[in-house]
């Protein structure tokens, strides 16, 4: 018996792996330190935990409507007027297990096979698996070397009559960049003007440094909501540090929203009710437990970016916002899978090659776990190279 083609092209999520093997590692009660995690330490907020209390203790926990219950659309409806300035109404919001599921709900409703979805490198692992698995061609574009954005002008040349959509994720994973508002107004003034998605993916959208905030394209955008061509992509996994809920959500105009929600049907029916309650009791917070947490991640990543600038031939960008550094290595060695092997082997360091993110030479190292951790980690490291 044969595994279908599209089974047998996909990768293996680098993330994933490497999570498994440094919980595996550490269940072995080797002394790894694990700096290539996507997960804020940080416990749930008590409104997420009183909220799946409350709906544990009804003992009723049943299917939900397919895009999501209502309240927590109402919660998604008033967070996002707040952080983005528009109130979707509940016919632009489906409700998903996961970002994950959103980004791909919307990709198995816009792309047919040989369609062309563009997104900027360094990029999240899963982008251009994702869009193969939806028939699509993922076309990357690259930043001219030494930097981590990529510009506008290269965005305006890869544009032809088979591109589909643009995924950008601002701040991104790895590289912590935040896109300029001069960039993303130009980008949506170039995909309304040739009829191409937008998709923003802002799963770390609040998680923002020194003062600054991610421009939301909405507000750039000259048309009204179900007739725009953005998507907005979020949840509560990194913002409200509960990645185990699986809660994401889309926003985007009412025809592709019902698409996109016959889609979902079709593979989970719905998300879990007990997970939507919390992500409801999660957004209903005065808002004080993200911004503790953005606090806390930013010293972290002061402590990261005073560490790193102690290996003598480390090169880095400094983080605008996420949980993620992108340091280039490749003064040490430009193969990142064999310098993320060794430094596993040497050091009991886990960091993600940056192959994985389309810019090789670097380490994704990220700086969501202990502080202590992210000395150690980076001392482990300088102690091997230097």
């Amino acid at each position: 018996m044969q595994l279908s083609k599209m089974a047998l092209s996909l990768g293996q999520s680098a993330t994933l792996r490497l999570n498994e093997l440094a919980n595996n590692l550490k269940a072995e009660g080797k002394p790894v330190i694990h700096l290539g995690g996507g997960e804020p330490e940080e416990k749930i907020p008590d409104g997420a935990y009183a909220a799946s209390l409350k709906k544990l203790d009804s003992r009723y926990v049943r299917y939900t409507a397919t895009s999501g219950v209502a309240d927590l659309k109402a919660g998604i409806a008033a967070y996002t007027e707040k952080h983005y300035g528009m109130r979707p109404a509940a016919g632009n919001i489906v409700v998903s297990s996961g970002a994950k599921q959103a980004i791909y709900n919307f990709l198995l409703s816009v792309v047919n096979p040989d369609d062309e979805v563009i997104f900027p490198a360094p990029y999240w692992v899963s982008y251009p698996e994702m869009v193969r698995m939806a028939g699509g061609e993922p076309v990357i574009i690259r930043p001219e070397p030494g930097t981590v954005v990529p510009t506008l002008e290269q965005f305006k040349a890869a544009f032809n009559q088979h591109t589909k959509a643009v995924m950008l994720n601002s701040p991104n994973n790895p590289s912590g960049a935040v896109f300029s508002e001069d960039f993303i107004k130009g980008l949506v003034e170039l995909c309304e003007r040739c009829g191409v998605w937008l998709m923003m993916d802002d799963i770390y959208n609040r998680l923002v440094f020194d003062g600054k905030k991610a421009p939301s394209a909405f507000a750039f955008s000259k048309k009204p909501p179900d007739e725009s061509i953005i998507v907005s992509i979020n949840g509560v996994s990194k913002t409200f540090s509960m990645t185990g809920f699986r809660i994401g959500w889309s926003v985007a105009q009412a025809p592709l929203t019902k698409a996109m929600v016959k889609v979902q049907a079709q593979v989970t029916s719905c998300p879990s009710a007990l997970s939507q309650a919390a992500a409801a009791g999660a957004l209903a917070e005065s808002g004080e437990f993200v911004e503790k947490l953005r606090k806390g991640l930013e010293g972290k990543r002061d402590v990261m970016v005073a560490e790193l600038a102690k290996l003598k031939k480390v090169k880095l960008h400094k983080p605008q916002g996420t949980f993620y550094s992108f340091p280039d290595f490749s003064a040490y060695d430009k193969d990142s899978t064999k310098l993320s092997n060794m430094l596993l082997e040497k050091a009991m360091v886990v960091a993600v090659p940056g192959v994985e993110f389309g810019l090789e030479g670097h380490l994704r190292l990220s700086y969501c776990g202990a502080e202590k951790d992210i000395i150690e980690g980076v001392s482990r490291i300088r102690k091997v190279l230097d």
